[in-house]
């Protein structure tokens, strides 16, 4: 009677831990299913970031690979830096005749005349561009003195470069040319710009109201180019349809969105090329790094020119002040002493 009443206590005892164990199981399963599906989660989206990466990789090569080189002498090359920053790139648009396109016997100094020398800081932080007129008369190596653009028209971009580094006294680091007839593609892909205009104009029967404009593809060429205007009101807006992309593209951080970042690099291509010395890497590490860039970390100037005749000219005064601020990344502090060489929001 003992025996069995032990054994059946026995038996209670076994069922009750068993049962005891089960509802303590039951707890742990919830728990780890939730944990497992983080895991997924979380290796799903370290796939993803990898898949992306190599994605990006693959199509940055692929894009910096199908943008032209051209061959460039007098370029210096940066000692002892694996990134662009405190570098120096000089910069030309190619020229447009009055159908918009490319045409040397068409008076192009009348239409696109911008020559323009954009700076890295050192830190990375931040730089500058200068708008250099391309209608200054100059003293070019081996030729004399002839207008800006009409070297790069007659002598190639090597001479360009060698003469910019000869008044300036600033090493140059790489070139690029830009084709504007090109950027009305860029200019849709970004979904176009606004840009003030002070007074009414019309320009090849597009009128343009005083205020505010939207520019897409076309009408930004007709506003770029207005055969209306004076050499120097027509660089100003260039200059200005310039940073206005440049700051579009920032503020929007359309090169750190993969989606809009594809679009906008193939619209770029379009209107490229670079010197031969730009390597694929380098171009990837400028667009991640213009990609990242804050809007306003960039201070546009127009070179002080001054007027000697018929002819306009250098301004050594002023200049020089202005090739030291660029060698001293200090671009900013010299349009601050200086206001009024900053490209105006309101072009003419």
């Amino acid at each position: 009677m003992s025996d069995t009443a032990h054994t059946e206590d026995e038996a209670h005892s076994r069922h009750s831990a068993g049962s005891a164990s089960d509802h303590q199981a039951k707890p742990t399963r919830r728990k780890c299913r939730p944990l497992r599906v983080a895991l997924i989660t979380l290796g799903s989206l370290l796939t993803l970031i990898i898949m992306t990466v190599i994605g990006s990789y693959a199509y940055f090569s692929h894009f910096a690979g199908s943008i032209p080189r051209l061959r460039v002498d007098h370029l210096v090359t940066a000692n002892g830096s694996s990134t662009l920053d405190g570098q120096t790139f000089l910069i030309a648009v190619a020229p447009w005749g009055t159908t918009g396109k490319y045409d040397k016997a068409d008076a192009p100094s009348q239409y696109s005349n911008l020559v323009m020398l954009l700076h890295t800081n050192a830190d990375g932080k931040g730089g500058g561009a200068v708008t250099i007129p391309g209608n200054i008369r100059v003293k070019v190596p081996g030729v004399g003195t002839e207008l800006l653009w009409n070297v790069f028209e007659k002598g190639s971009p090597s001479l360009l470069v060698q003469t910019v580094t000869q008044f300036t006294g600033i090493p140059i680091n790489h070139f690029a040319r830009l084709d504007f007839y090109h950027i009305s593609a860029l200019l849709n892909v970004i979904g176009g710009v606004q840009v003030t205009v002070p007074a009414a104009t019309e320009g090849f029967g597009y009128k343009f109201p005083k205020g505010i404009n939207r520019l897409t593809g076309v009408t930004a060429i007709y506003y770029a180019r207005d055969e209306g205007l004076s050499d120097q009101d027509r660089m100003l807006r260039q200059e200005n349809l310039v940073r206005t992309v440049i700051t579009k593209i920032a503020d929007d951080h359309l090169l750190t969105n993969p989606i809009t970042m594809v679009r906008v690099l193939n619209a770029v291509t379009s209107m490229l090329a670079v010197d031969s010395n730009f390597t694929n890497s380098d171009i990837e590490s400028l667009v991640r790094q213009f990609g990242s860039l804050a809007a306003d970390a960039s201070t546009f100037v127009t070179m002080p020119t001054q007027t000697a005749g018929a002819n306009r000219t250098l301004n050594p005064a002023l200049d020089d002040q202005l090739w030291t601020a660029v060698k001293h990344d200090s671009i900013a502090a010299f349009a601050k002493q200086y206001p009024s060489t900053v490209t105006p929001q309101a072009a003419p």
